[in-house]
C-alpha cells in the first residue's frame, strides 16, 4: 500500500489563497481549502492509489470522521485511513517532531497493511522530519500550497520507488 501523510495548513491552503479570499466572504470551515490545492492532491490520489494518514494538527481538534466530511465537502476523493499519534517529550512535555510520529505510525501499522508498505510520502510545508524520511518527504511552499509540478514528482516517486524490506523498522 502506499501512504500519504498530509498536512492541511500551507499544503491545501496557502498564503496566496486567503490574501485574495474575500473579505465579505463567510468563515464556513470548508472555505479553508484552495480548490487548485485540493484538484492537484485528487490527481496524486488517481495516479498512485495512495491512501491518507493525517498528521496535520487538525487532527488534534477534529475527530476522523469530521475530517472525512469536510473532506467531502471540498471534492477531496481520499481515503483517510488513520492519523499519526500525537507525541511530546517526557521531560518538557514540549511536541516532538512530526517524523517521529510517522516513523511511530510505520512502526505500529506498517506490517497490517493489505500488501504491506510499498512505498510513502510526506507532503507538508513544515520540515520537522527525520534525516532517514528526506526522500520520501516533498516540501511545500506555504505561500501557494500543493502544485501540479509538487505532484508530478510526488507521482512520480510513489509510482517509481518501492520501499526495500530492510528499511522497514
Amino acid at each position: 500500500m502506499k501512504i500519504i501523510y498530509l498536512d492541511i495548513d500551507g499544503v491545501l491552503n496557502n498564503a496566496e489563497y486567503y490574501k485574495n479570499k474575500s473579505l465579505h466572504s463567510h468563515h464556513k470551515e470548508n472555505s479553508h481549502f484552495d480548490p487548485r490545492n485540493v484538484t492537484v492532491l485528487n490527481r496524486i490520489i488517481s495516479s498512485t492509489d495512495a491512501k491518507v494518514v493525517l498528521s496535520s494538527a487538525w487532527r488534534l481538534v477534529r475527530s476522523l470522521e469530521e475530517i472525512n466530511e469536510l473532506f467531502k465537502e471540498v471534492n477531496l476523493n481520499v481515503e483517510i485511513i488513520s492519523i499519526t499519534e500525537s507525541l511530546h517529550y517526557k521531560d518538557t512535555f514540549e511536541l516532538a517532531p512530526r517524523g517521529l510520529e510517522i516513523l511511530k505510525w510505520i512502526r505500529d501499522y506498517h506490517k497490517t497493511l493489505k500488501g504491506g508498505l510499498e512505498n510513502y510520502v510526506i507532503i507538508d510545508d513544515e520540515d520537522d522530519i527525520l534525516d532517514i524520511q528526506e526522500k520520501h518527504f516533498f516540501q511545500i511552499d506555504d505561500k501557494v500550497g500543493l502544485t501540479e509540478a509538487n505532484a508530478d514528482d510526488i507521482i512520480e516517486f510513489l509510482n517509481s520507488y518501492k520501499i526495500p524490506k530492510t528499511e522497514l523498522p
